[in-house]
């Protein structure tokens, strides 16, 4: 479970959410510490206020709105290629992720999206 809070964290830095910290279980509200979790609070690109950050290895929602744009940025400028190819590049390494190590969907395409910002195996 520390390895997700771990990709979270660093999927969170690869959006531009700024992680503020998170309320731990039985301490009081206002209470912020430095580790991420589930209940982490975060501010988002272009929001001026805190809110839940959210579970990206969980979330293949928050997935596709937060990460994937940058992804596809990530690979059209360094491959010096078109969107659709920049989406197949990326859909293929979500598809070995998913059949080689990860049976969940969002939790692969992190693992994806961490390897394109680790610079690993791009094609």
């Amino acid at each position: 479970m520390s390895e997700n809070k771990e990709l979270n964290r660093k999927l969170a830095e690869f959006a531009g959410i700024k992680v503020l910290g998170v309320v731990l279980a039985g301490e009081p509200r206002g209470s912020l510490w430095p580790e991420i979790d589930m209940t982490g609070f975060a501010v988002y690109p272009n929001e001026t206020r805190a809110r839940t950050l959210c579970n990206f290895p969980e979330d293949e929602t928050a997935c596709f709105k937060w990460l994937v744009p940058l992804a596809i940025d990530k690979i059209m400028a360094e491959q010096e290629c078109s969107s659709d190819v920049a989406y197949a590049i990326l859909f293929k390494k979500w598809l070995q992720e998913l059949e080689l190590i990860i049976p969940e969907a969002a939790l692969a395409l992190c693992l994806a999206i961490e390897k394109l910002i680790d610079q690993q195996h791009i094609l």
